[in-house]
């Protein structure tokens, strides 16, 4: 504090130093403010509690739709296996290069899980319910995957 105080000191006199001796009355009338200025205590001002949100709790519910994805995910994995095992193929032109193996099936799957918790997050900090809804639609679409897989597998 004490060292803005002499900054704006140095400002205000170099400011009028060029200026002639008309303005020595107005040097006289700052010299006192400048000298208040550098005086006054520095104030060791925190972190206000109005600075800061509030902690926001995410309902149950979201934690449940994103296990809920995972669960679904690795069910899909082995859904897609077991109805290729069939005669089926990879409907899906993004994972149909992966579908040959189990581990790079699963590795696309995790990166769209994450994916889409990712965005669910990002939502999440703008519209609540507008994530609740777009993880409940993830959901009921990869259940519908699901579902279409096992019924190819018979």
């Amino acid at each position: 504090m004490i060292a803005a105080s002499a900054l704006i000191v140095a400002a205000l006199s170099a400011a009028s130093a060029g200026t002639g001796a008309t303005d020595a009355p107005r040097q006289e009338a700052i010299a006192p403010l400048a000298a208040a200025v550098a005086a006054a205590p520095a104030l060791a001002t925190g972190p206000e509690p109005w600075m800061f949100d509030r902690k926001v709790r995410r309902p149950a519910a979201v934690s449940v739709m994103y296990g809920t994805l995972g669960a679904l995910q690795a069910l899909d994995v082995y859904s897609t296996r077991r109805a290729l095992n069939h005669g089926g193929t990879e409907a899906n032109p993004l994972v149909r290069p992966a579908a040959g193996s189990t581990a790079a099936m699963s590795a696309v799957k995790a990166a769209s899980t994450a994916a889409s918790i990712f965005f669910a997050e990002r939502a999440w900090k703008k519209n609540r319910k507008g994530a609740v809804v777009l993880m409940a639609i993830v959901n009921g679409a990869t259940a519908a995957v699901v579902a279409r897989n096992l019924r190819n597998a018979r």
